[in-house]
């Protein structure tokens, strides 16, 4: 897929990263991931899945 996608998840969490696709239980696999906090501090956390 290789698609640059801005989610927006629960407790108010933004995330950044490059759409690798959906793992085999259905969770989504992002790469270059980077947390954006309602502080506007920038964490990046490399690969993750959602």
């Amino acid at each position: 897929m290789d698609k640059k996608v801005s989610l927006k998840l629960n407790g108010g969490r933004h995330v950044q990263g490059i759409l690798q696709g959906p793992d085999v239980f259905m969770n989504l696999a992002l790469e270059e991931c980077v947390e954006m906090a309602t502080s506007g501090q920038h964490n990046h956390t490399g690969r993750v899945g959602k």
